[in-house]
């Protein structure tokens, strides 16, 4: 940055030869002759003053990057010059080389340690990019901001080999990764997916019609007690797999009929009002055929009880578990909940409108309670219960 010292402080170097030179005193400003071309004012360096037929006139004069610019300066006494070029000076001052932008491994890293992402989150964006990218991964960002072409016969690449989801976390991913570095790196191009279109992605129609649930029941009675009760828990919650996974009995408040998901979708814990036939299912597993295990899991791996049950879901030869969430979603619809008491229902954001983010969404679980019940019934009624 430049100072008053820098401009006025400084010794100034001697006067060319033949260099007409002016004291730094208005005075002596005043009495130059007219006429008399360019002097230096001794002492500010770079200050000339220009005396024409009529007028007189303030100037500064520097190098930059080898070339010698001139500035006319608005300023008609030599305090004000003194001011003015001080300011002049910042502006024609070499601006210093841009900082270097980072690797996409660096930027990565970087982006998803400072965001508060949850461990999947953080654990997705990660190996998206090393999956797809893993040759660009040493490339600067800047490089990849220039190579737009490249970057979309990527992207499409990515789609007809692994599909449109698969592309469409790709671009969010790296976008996402681009754009927060180019809040501090100034000179950053902005990133190479604006040359790209988004993915185009199929409604998913997963909700299971009543003749698919009798088919899913048939498969689930034949799964150990723990798998059982845990997918009987997610289709009377309409919870993601995630929340009810990391459920502990401390979380389980057979009092009020109530559930705690401490983990959840963007950070956001929730409690939902439990069926009364999932209150008796849970109640009797915790009795009868419940793993003990010293952290509390209400379902325990039984290859390991002290771990949360994962693995052996995935290779239960089930329809994914989000399925029952969008079950849960159209059944809600079914019995005639209202939008609001869907969201509360599934743990859904409250942010859609002003509206919405005045309401208080355990202040609504007592009023979510007769539909999650009526859904449960209609289970009931259509599996056989």
């Amino acid at each position: 940055m430049v100072t008053k010292a820098d401009v006025i402080e400084m010794p100034a170097p001697a006067a060319p030869a033949g260099k007409k030179v002016v004291e730094a005193t208005q005075t002596a400003i005043d009495a130059l002759p007219p006429n008399s071309g360019e002097w230096k004012v001794r002492g500010v360096l770079g200050l000339l003053v220009w005396c024409g037929v009529r007028t007189k006139s303030f100037r500064v004069v520097r190098r930059v990057h080898g070339r010698l610019v001139k500035r006319t300066l608005d300023a008609e006494s030599l305090a004000q010059a003194k001011r003015e070029v001080i300011r002049v000076w910042a502006d024609l001052k070499p601006r210093p080389a841009a900082e270097s932008a980072p690797t996409l491994a660096e930027a990565m890293e970087a982006y998803v340690s400072s965001k508060k992402l949850a461990e999947a989150t953080r654990a997705t964006y990660c190996d998206v990019i090393r999956r797809y990218m893993r040759d660009w991964l040493s490339r600067r960002l800047d490089s990849l901001a220039a190579d737009r072409a490249a970057f979309r016969a990527r992207l499409l690449e990515v789609e007809q080999k692994h599909g449109a989801g698969s592309a469409a976390v790709l671009l969010r991913t790296y976008r996402a990764i681009h754009n927060w570095h180019r809040k501090v790196l100034m000179d950053l191009p902005e990133s190479p997916t604006v040359a790209c279109e988004t993915p185009r992605l199929r409604p998913r129609d997963w909700a299971l019609s009543d003749e698919e649930l009798v088919q899913w029941w048939e498969r689930v009675q034949t799964l150990v007690p723990v798998k059982r009760v845990w997918w009987l828990t997610v289709l009377l919650t309409g919870a993601r797999a995630g929340s009810i996974r990391a459920l502990r009995w401390n979380d389980v408040a057979f009092d009020r009929k109530i559930l705690h998901f401490r983990v959840a979708k963007g950070d956001r814990p929730y409690r939902v009002p439990m069926a009364d036939r999932l209150a008796v299912i849970l109640s009797d597993y915790y009795k009868n055929e419940w793993l003990p295990n010293q952290a509390g899991w209400v379902f325990p791996s039984p290859i390991e009880p002290e771990r949360p049950l994962y693995k052996q879901i995935k290779n239960a030869g089930m329809r994914p578990p989000h399925s029952l969430r969008h079950t849960m979603r159209t059944r809600l619809a079914e019995v005639g909940a209202t939008p609001d008491l869907a969201r509360v229902a599934l743990g859904h954001s409250l942010t859609q409108d002003v509206s919405q983010r005045y309401i208080t969404s355990d202040q609504l679980v007592e009023a979510v309670r007769p539909l999650i019940n009526q859904v449960a019934e209609k289970y009931a009624a259509i599996m056989g219960w």
